[in-house]
């Protein structure tokens, strides 16, 4: 191979590396091309409200991001790209309120719902009024206090939730019930600067109990030292192995 033509593929693949890292940031240390066109973002930590034009409200968690759109039927919608709100679309006679996420859409009329889109799927929470799942051909109904998650794999079973517990996070609070460690890490990431990174797979599956203040985020490694005997090192950068 020439120089020439190693050069221009060296330039090739750096260009596509680079691309790579804009559309998916390593760890989630910055937002994705995607997250940075949206309409509304929040940062980490950062929570806020949205009223949109037929007075439907918005409440955004952290890290997440919408953009506005048309629904079919002549009503209002949104895409959630990412992050996690609690909707409330007041009646519409012009036609329904519609979340887009993922590969599937939740459509709502007079109701209230939190929706969060998530690795692993969107978990759909009915608060109030009804609301309904579709996903191609496939629909799913949620009365209040009901809950289910689609992914690539369908629409799951109709789950019980607790809309305290789901919400919990409007009120600044966030709850661990018998929630892996490695779960529980996930979660806080979304809340912190920096990163904490699970080092240990067994300490991942160990089961944790708590409720934290958002604002103080940061005491839930030294609970988790506290209570499994676990290790933190803490690095520059926000970062913390945590083993």
């Amino acid at each position: 191979m020439g120089r020439r033509a190693f050069l221009g593929g060296a330039v090739a693949a750096s260009a596509a590396g680079a691309a790579v890292l804009v559309a998916r940031p390593p760890l989630g240390l910055w937002p994705s091309l995607s997250e940075l066109a949206a309409d509304y973002r929040t940062a980490t930590g950062e929570q806020r409200q949205v009223v949109l034009a037929d007075n439907t409200s918005i409440d955004m968690n952290t890290q997440t991001s919408i953009a506005i759109r048309s629904s079919e039927d002549g009503g209002s919608g949104i895409d959630l790209i990412s992050g996690e709100a609690v909707f409330s679309a007041p009646a519409q006679s012009s036609g329904q309120f519609a979340v887009h996420a993922a590969n599937g859409r939740i459509v709502a009329n007079d109701a209230r719902f939190n929706v969060r889109y998530q690795d692993n799927g969107v978990c759909v929470t009915c608060l109030k009024g009804e609301v309904r799942i579709e996903q191609g051909s496939a629909m799913l109904s949620l009365s209040p206090q009901r809950q289910a998650v689609y992914s690539d794999r369908g629409i799951s079973s109709v789950m019980v939730a607790d809309p305290a517990h789901v919400t919990a996070w409007q009120e600044g609070v966030v709850i661990f019930q018998l929630t892996p460690v490695s779960e529980v890490v996930t979660e806080v990431n979304r809340y912190r600067s920096g990163k904490i990174i699970l080092t240990n797979q067994q300490l991942g599956r160990r089961l944790f109990n708590a409720r934290l203040r958002i604002a103080n985020i940061d005491l839930v490694v030294s609970r988790i030292e506290q209570v499994f005997g676990a290790r933190a090192t803490t690095l520059p950068g926000g970062i913390t192995l945590l083993g």
